[in-house]
């Protein structure tokens, strides 16, 4: 099947190809224009998720804690035990080598001078420091020194104690971490409250004390840092709240980031803050509890977070089934250093081990091929909403029985495991070489084993990652003079989507004064209402990558249908706007009765219909008429592409995305209407049936 340019000169039924979103080969659009097509697909079923379960029990009394991975990957920890006056506690290092050996995990060493001489509740650190392992606590008899051991041989011995410094006024600390870069950092009593200190390791002595310049917290419980390359994050905690600060060694400067959970009253505490990471992901565990005292709740397990960047977080997941108080850490090792385990994830804290196994495409438990069996499926897409797909599995012999998921043990086939469908054709001179791309990524929502006297069918229903959007929101946020990319970006985040493609353009940095995400309230509702302020548009593509577009009636045409295309219908609706009037915040200080306004006008249109058909916009986040009249604006282009309505039936063409631009042509009279429009794609549906021959794909388009 050629293809043509925006003419309509060629018999042959054509699509040209310009640009697109999804790359293809030459091979595929070879194929895509080839006189027959043969479909080519793939769908493989892969459990991505972190099953976490009970691996290890060594029920040690609750401490506070940390761990960090030695060279050799053995797993080192510290802690400092509680008990008596609180001042002569003892500080003991473990070593796990391999996972497997519950004994490991039961094994204590108390470490050199550390025997009843330590502070319980200013907390502990271990770090790896490029294959030098780091132990740190605040010594409790004797003086208020924060001590260091030190450990060359990946945790089996250490020396020490060694004094890093002694915090001002002898005061007790409330938490300590550290990076793993020669560096300790925590907070210490000052009056009226806590204050951060951190201290460097060079030249084969510790610095002194580095005080920061932010405001004193009413109290502390735990920080942790990370070290980025050119500067520190660390999260800390008050108690109830857990901020986050930078810190730049370079220039000695500490500035406020962004409160990652902000304070419920009182009512639920978090304590204890441990970042790692693993995937391309900050994981950061923390521990949340409630009294009772105000809600008649009372809980306390660790609270997951993630963040790609350390500013934006979600808003995690609960192991309401490990019961801590002191402190967890959630880590992926890859390999042991000894033993039988495997890749593995792992949640620790001091009475319970919890571990998962990481994903791998050798596993069977994990991994399923079910290309052969696919039988028909639909897939539809639409801006805004998630993407969803539908499939139909042959099931003979009840081949898919045995993987899936039940109780505890689980299988590829298990909700919210990973779909990935990928399209294509057999290229190549014959064609029998299978050439596809990935067209969707999906989580599996609904299951249904379907038999009859002569067939046996696995039916599947499964929505893209943006169905996350849809989940609500258990605390109110609000947020105050942020840009528009950073608030789409946050709830975006606290839903667990950290990809995204967010336009440069100068209304992304433009600020909205004032914006609450309030409990209750889906992610989707607000990231919608941030998106209405200045025309954004939103999908999720097949690499779950969020993408947000700013339209334009100059976005190119990525591709053109001659008229031998299959089916095609060209519409218009008159029933628009064509004068646009937006009301912003009334000025301050300004008149009674003053605004902050704008207009925008299709003047064309009012001369071709001889009517004003007026649509009002009120947002208070507008603050200017400069912003009312970039409203106004983009609430006038919507209006123009609501004018024309096309669709138009295609053979699949697995190149094509949703908010892309493409050409229909028909035939010229009397076989056709003559029509040619350039539309922007808003809803796509593939319909795939292999027993009727049906490969084909409904687009319906809108005006650019």
């Amino acid at each position: 099947m050629a293809f043509s340019p925006h003419t309509s000169s060629s018999f042959f039924p054509a699509e040209r190809f310009f640009t697109m979103v999804r790359s293809i080969d030459s091979a595929l659009l070879n194929a895509l224009n080839a006189t027959s097509r043969c479909p080519s697909l793939t769908l493989t079923v892969e459990d991505h998720i972190i099953h976490y379960a009970a691996y290890q029990s060594p029920s040690t009394a609750d401490a506070w804690n940390d761990l960090c991975i030695a060279a050799d990957n053995s797993i080192v920890r510290v802690q400092v035990t509680r008990g008596g006056t609180g001042f002569a506690a003892n500080c003991q290092i473990q070593r796990v080598t391999d996972p497997t050996q519950a004994a490991q995990w039961a094994n204590w060493t108390t470490l050199p001078g550390a025997t009843g001489t330590m502070f319980q509740d200013g907390g502990c650190a271990i770090s790896n420091s490029a294959g030098i392992l780091h132990a740190f606590a605040q010594r409790g008899t004797g003086g208020n020194n924060l001590w260091v051991w030190t450990s060359m041989d990946n945790g089996v011995t250490w020396s020490g104690p060694v004094s890093v410094l002694v915090p001002p006024g002898s005061a007790l600390l409330k938490g300590i971490g550290s990076a793993g870069n020669n560096d300790v950092f925590f907070l210490y009593d000052v009056s009226g409250g806590e204050a951060m200190g951190a201290a460097f390791y060079a030249g084969g002595s510790w610095s002194a004390l580095t005080t920061w310049t932010l405001p004193t917290i009413t109290y502390g419980e735990g920080l942790a840092p990370v070290w980025t390359g050119a500067s520190y994050t660390i999260v800390y905690s008050d108690g109830y709240t857990l901020f986050s600060c930078v810190y730049t060694p370079a220039t000695s400067s500490w500035s406020s980031s962004s409160v990652i959970a902000p304070s419920t009253n009182a009512a639920i505490g978090r304590i204890a803050p441990r970042i790692t990471f693993a995937d391309n992901l900050y994981t950061l565990t923390c521990i949340e509890s409630d009294s009772g005292v105000m809600t008649g709740t009372v809980y306390s397990y660790p609270r997951l977070r993630q963040s790609a960047d350390l500013l934006h977080w979600s808003n995690g997941l609960i192991v309401p089934d490990m019961v801590v108080s002191y402190g967890a850490t959630a880590f992926k090792l890859p390999a042991p250093a000894s033993g039988t385990a495997g890749a593995r994830y792992y949640l620790v804290s001091m009475a319970s081990i919890y571990s998962a196994i990481v994903f791998q495409t050798s596993n069977s438990n994990q991994f399923l091929s079910a290309s052969a069996s696919l039988l028909s499926y639909q897939r539809h897409e639409q801006v805004g909403k998630p993407a969803r797909v539908e499939l139909v599995l042959d099931n003979a012999n009840g081949v898919y029985d045995s993987y899936v998921s039940s109780g505890g043990v689980y299988k590829p086939l298990g909700l919210n495991t990973t779909l990935v469908l990928s399209e294509g054709y057999l290229a190549g001179t014959p064609p029998t070489i299978s050439d596809v791309i990935k067209t969707g990524t999906y989580h599996l929502v609904q299951m249904q084993f379907v038999r009859t006297p002569t067939a046996n069918f696995l039916h599947i229903l499964a929505l893209d990652l943006s169905r996350n959007l849809d989940l609500v929101a258990r605390y109110q946020v609000s947020w105050s003079n942020q840009m528009v990319s950073y608030l789409i970006t946050e709830i975006c985040a606290r839903a667990g989507l950290f990809g995204l493609q967010v336009p440069t353009t100068a209304q992304m940095s433009e600020i909205v004064t004032m914006f609450v995400l309030q409990a209750g309230q889906t992610y989707r509702h607000a990231l919608d209402e941030l998106c209405s302020i200045y025309g954004l548009h939103y999908f999720l593509d097949q690499n779950e990558v969020m993408q947000f577009r700013e339209l334009s009636s100059s976005d190119p045409s990525v591709w053109s249908y001659q008229p031998e295309i299959e089916s095609v219908t060209f519409g218009s609706d008159d029933q628009r706007a064509n004068h646009v009037i937006v009301n912003g915040k009334p000025p301050v200080g300004g008149a009674i009765g003053a605004l902050t306004s704008a207009e925008a006008y299709d003047a064309p249109h009012m001369h071709l219909i001889g009517l004003e058909r007026i649509v009002y916009h009120v947002d208070q986040k507008l603050q200017t008429s400069a912003q009312c009249s970039q409203k106004a604006a983009f609430v006038l282009a919507e209006q123009q592409r609501l004018q024309v309505k096309h669709s138009v039936t295609v053979p699949l063409n697995p190149a094509l995305q949703l908010l892309d631009g493409i050409t229909i042509s028909d035939s010229i009279a009397p076989t056709g209407s003559g029509q040619q429009a350039t539309g922007r794609i808003v809803q796509s549906k593939v319909i795939y049936d292999a027993q009727k021959g049906v490969n084909e794909q409904q687009l319906l388009l809108e005006g650019m």
